[in-house]
């Protein structure tokens, strides 16, 4: 990606990056001036209202690896992250938790108290179909405050499919994970709402309950923390653009599809290209109020349907989704986790009561 060039250009200095995940644990590869206080919206038990946990914590090491790939000095065996002039904010959920079920609420609160305090991105590595009805409108309300929102789209890719329905909200970008030849992971969940890919596979990541390095699959995770990083490098040099102006150029620069296709179902547009931004000064950022994703205007308005036929739509849609996503997902996978005794990965299924 021509890092050591493009932190010439710019390093991410001047952006905060919001992690809201399973908080932050101080280890040796990210420096603690690169990381701010953060926040801690964990519920507290039920028999112990008034406890609190540090946001500084993290027993899992999911939303310490994401830190790392954004702003890692590459020692004690980390990553080297990709805007290391960037700050995170650590917002800690019960990801990796024996109440990792209330981890959708727990984030959109997350969600929102990020783009009240200054957050320019907020990375998503994670989703929750059950709290979507709260999610979905924290992050509309982030992003009327200019703040750009990436989600990464699942690790399901090789069973049910089942993508993060965070990447559905207008203006969110999805993002997908290739290899190191470019080429997408199988388990890297896909669909139209794929964006934007990003490197996500061997990686160094936290494991052994956060106890040290390793290098396993960073899935979707991985490649939405290094998509995350792209946006922070690109703001930081151009400071006076908005989030759409960033994703614009993030979008037209993109490495597209190996067919020739504008877009696809697993990468998207391609695969984020910051350089191309900050080296070659490709990218024209555009309108500063036109969400790059949205659809183009038509000139031919749709026609009303029928009342029986919206009457039907809503349940038969209700449906559809209720059969084919019932899924919470931490993003390193549950077939990696197996493989390498790591913790807090574990795909969580909930029924409905």
């Amino acid at each position: 990606m021509k890092a050591q060039e493009m932190w010439k250009v710019a390093d991410g200095s001047g952006i905060t990056v919001a992690v809201v995940d399973s908080g932050f644990k101080e280890v040796p590869g990210v420096r603690s001036e690169s990381v701010l206080p953060g926040v801690s919206v964990m519920s507290p038990p039920i028999k112990e209202p008034d406890k609190k946990y540090p946001p500084h914590d993290d027993v899992d090491g999911h939303g310490t690896t994401m830190t790392a790939a954004i702003v890692g000095d590459g020692s004690g065996g980390a990553p080297k992250g990709l805007a290391p002039g960037a700050k995170i904010m650590p917002v800690r959920t019960s990801l990796g938790t024996p109440t990792a079920f209330a981890a959708g609420a727990e984030g959109a609160q997350g969600i929102r108290y990020a783009a009240d305090n200054g957050a320019k991105i907020i990375n998503l590595s994670w989703g929750d179909y059950y709290a979507f009805e709260k999610l979905k409108p924290a992050v509309q309300y982030a992003q009327s405050k200019g703040v750009l929102v990436f989600a990464a789209m699942g690790n399901e890719g090789e069973s049910n499919n089942a993508t993060n329905l965070i990447t559905r909200v207008p203006g969110v970008i999805g993002v997908g994970a290739i290899d190191e030849t470019g080429e997408p992971l199988n388990l890297s969940s896909h669909g139209p709402n794929t964006d934007l890919a990003g490197y996500g596979s061997k990686a160094r990541i936290r494991c052994k309950e956060n106890s040290g390095w390793c290098v396993a699959d960073g899935g979707t995770s991985y490649a939405t923390a290094l998509a995350s990083a792209s946006a922070a490098l690109v703001w930081s040099a151009h400071p006076d653009w908005t989030a759409n102006q960033v994703a614009r150029v993030l979008i037209e620069t993109a490495g597209g599809p190996v067919d020739g296709a504008k877009h696809n179902d697993w990468v998207g547009y391609g695969a984020a290209r910051p350089s191309w931004v900050l080296l070659k000064k490709a990218g024209n950022p555009g309108a500063p109020d036109v969400d790059p994703l949205a659809p183009a205007p038509t000139n031919t308005p749709a026609p009303a349907p029928a009342p029986s036929q919206t009457a039907a739509a809503a349940p038969a849609e209700a449906a559809a989704a209720e059969a084919g996503l019932p899924w919470q997902w931490l993003a390193l996978g549950a077939v990696v986790a197996a493989g390498l005794g790591l913790t807090g990965t574990l795909i969580v299924k909930r029924r409905r009561s």
